[in-house]
């Protein structure tokens, strides 16, 4: 049964090797803000962050994950969580369902006609059907789910692969690979996220995250019942 997908903790700050490319010094260091709207719950939440984490870990950028509640003025020891610029700090939502779109539909992320967005949203029920037809666990359906759609934020539009994590269709073998660690974004991506990072983007956040005591790191998406 192929997915169709139609639509991440301490930070470390290390040299980037691949600086005479034009890379900043520092890794990139991107901040999420999460919203739980669906109650997914602390423990499933963080372990699929640490997915995610672990995903964007690969790709040579660092994610401090903000958990915020509903109450938008909320402020963390990480920041606020209402915070967002691109594509430094990016909203994740996950809700109970999807509402206007198909009922299969995993997650979405919101992009402007410049290929730049700062928010996706992810649909709980269609994680849990998702789970229980791959019995791959709901959280690393939902880590990699997150950073299927993060990925779309930064890589911009057309951001569909042919294999891979942003590959256009999932098939089970690929969920298999996600329970393995092996479902990830390719150099290619890697290197153009890692682009859309400024110097300042990173020397700021690399501040920050060196203030913090305790820090903590760690486009829609459809299950598709075709043939």
């Amino acid at each position: 049964m192929p997915i169709q997908l139609v639509g991440l903790g301490i930070g470390l700050l290390l040299p980037v090797t691949g600086a005479a490319q034009g890379l900043p010094e520092a890794e990139p260091v991107l901040r999420v803000s999460v919203f739980d709207d669906a109650k997914v719950g602390t423990a499933v939440l963080r372990k699929a962050e640490s997915e995610a984490g672990r995903v964007f870990r690969k790709a040579h950028i660092e994610v401090i994950w903000l958990e915020c509640s509903q109450d938008s003025l909320e402020q963390t020891s990480l920041g606020r969580c209402t915070e967002v610029s691109y594509p430094a700090h990016l909203h994740l939502r996950v809700a109970a369902r999807s509402r206007g779109v198909k009922a299969s539909t995993v997650g979405m992320s919101f992009q402007s006609g410049d290929g730049r967005g700062c928010y996706a949203d992810l649909f709980l029920e269609a994680i849990l059907k998702l789970q229980e037809e791959s019995h791959v666990g709901a959280a690393i359906v939902l880590g990699h789910a997150m950073a299927h759609e993060l990925g779309h934020l930064l890589l911009g539009s057309n951001s569909h692969s042919h294999d891979g994590l942003m590959r256009g269709h999932w098939e089970p073998g690929d969920l298999t690979q996600a329970s393995r660690g092996h479902l990830l974004f390719s150099s290619e991506e890697s290197t153009r996220m890692r682009s859309r990072f400024t110097r300042k983007d990173s020397e700021q956040l690399a501040a920050f995250v060196q203030g913090q005591d305790g820090a903590q790191h760690a486009a829609p998406l459809e299950a598709d019942k075709g043939n």
